[in-house]
């Protein structure tokens, strides 16, 4: 319980720094979005700070929570940033949420509850042999160095932001179950925590995630950016949780259908529910909606 208290508190605080990032990215020129320029830029917007701040703050939370519970616990309960974040939007907008905004969150609230009953996840084990991340870092990080070199070549609009987003995604997934490893190494006193690998991995992954994650902001399609960051962050992490850390759900020849149609709603509502909170973000800022072709 303290997990899962811990990752929707998590939640609330990555909903609070999307919805003000992706403000104080709008109107930073493409040229400025890959470079070192682009924080400086930032970082002289008071509204970029604080969500920078909410993100700092949720991340910390985030590593307690995965400290305390499984990555198939924790990950899950992360997607309830769209839930926060709608109400956010709509509320920065001076509106109400519309029934498509409240029917898809009683899709992802349900389907959550669907995937902690009928899955009931279990905990695997702490971290995992460095050989055995090879294969996995081969695969993700040339992904992740594709997507930025593709999306460099590309100008202001939707097939930059999702790439971007797909790096980002990756990445912050990756960092999950860095995490959880990393913050278990604190057990041993802080210099042995301070040689970990994996210490350092999930710092560099945060960051560039993050970083690259307020490139696709700007790059002026959130409706795109902010569902594909959200929903492969619990799918990278997850997946990891399964494979390298031997994380299991426990179900009976029944309870896969029932599992499937969890994870489905999860992703079909996430993604929905991305595009409509992102929705409201774009009408409240005109710069950071696509020209017209």
């Amino acid at each position: 319980m303290l997990a899962v208290a811990l990752a929707l508190v998590a939640a609330a605080l990555f909903a609070v720094a999307a919805v003000a990032q992706q403000r104080g990215t709008a109107g930073v020129a493409d040229d400025d979005a890959l470079g070192a320029g682009f924080v400086a830029t930032l970082a002289r917007r008071p509204i970029w700070l604080a969500g920078i701040g909410a993100d700092i703050a949720g991340f910390v939370v985030g590593a307690l929570a995965l400290g305390v519970g499984s990555l198939l616990v924790v990950q899950p309960l992360l997607v309830t940033t769209v839930l926060f974040a709608l109400p956010l939007a709509a509320w920065s907008d001076h509106r109400r949420l519309a029934p498509a905004e409240w029917a898809w969150a009683l899709v992802l609230a349900a389907s959550l509850v669907l995937f902690f009953v009928v899955g009931e996840p279990t905990a695997g084990r702490d971290g995992a042999p460095a050989r055995q991340w090879i294969p996995v870092l081969v695969l993700l990080l040339p992904a992740v160095a594709g997507c930025v070199a593709a999306a460099s070549a590309l100008p202001h609009g939707r097939g930059r932001s999702l790439l971007l987003a797909v790096a980002a995604g990756l990445l912050l997934g990756l960092s999950g179950p860095l995490t959880k490893t990393a913050m278990r190494s604190f057990d041993e006193g802080l210099p042995a925590a301070l040689v970990t690998w994996e210490l350092w991995g999930m710092a560099i992954c945060a960051a560039l995630g993050t970083f690259w994650q307020q490139s696709s902001y700007q790059a002026g399609d959130v409706q795109t950016s902010l569902p594909a960051v959200t929903v492969l962050k619990p799918i990278v992490a997850m997946g990891l949780g399964v494979t390298l850390y031997r994380e299991a759900v426990e179900v009976g020849d029944l309870g896969v259908l029932a599992l499937i149609v969890a994870l489905g709603g999860m992703g079909a509502a996430t993604v929905a529910l991305g595009r409509l909170a992102a929705a409201g973000m774009d009408d409240e800022d005109p710069a950071t909606v696509d020209p017209p072709d």
